[in-house]
């Protein structure tokens, strides 16, 4: 399934070794979704639950303090939330994408070799 990349970001992985995530929305719901309007903040908080639920785990982080969820519209509508928390032993931002439905998408790592 094809995707486009909405994040890189480039940080030192739960074992310590340089790593970069790229996060993509896949094809067929950037070609499916409208632009979404949220005035209460309600979609805006639950991103954020849910961000930090899948973050914590997923990137083994320690201390962490979610920074803030801001609603992205291009080329899809998308949470962007922004961590800081301890990660193989440095402290250090981290991200999470939630989709307007809540869900969380999965990015792809790529380690140093």
């Amino acid at each position: 399934m094809a995707a486009q990349t909405v994040l890189t970001s480039y940080m030192v992985g739960p074992g310590g070794s340089p790593v970069t995530y790229i996060f993509a929305l896949p094809d067929d719901y950037v070609a499916a979704q409208a632009p979404i309007s949220d005035p209460n903040g309600d979609l805006q908080h639950q991103a954020g639950v849910n961000a930090l639920q899948w973050a914590k785990p997923f990137y083994q982080a320690r201390d962490v303090y979610l920074l803030g969820v801001e609603l992205k519209q291009t080329p899809a509508p998308y949470f962007l939330a922004k961590f800081n928390g301890e990660i193989g032993g440095q402290r250090q931002a981290f991200y999470a994408i939630v989709l307007a439905s809540g869900t969380v998408v999965q990015p792809t790592a790529l380690v140093a070799q």
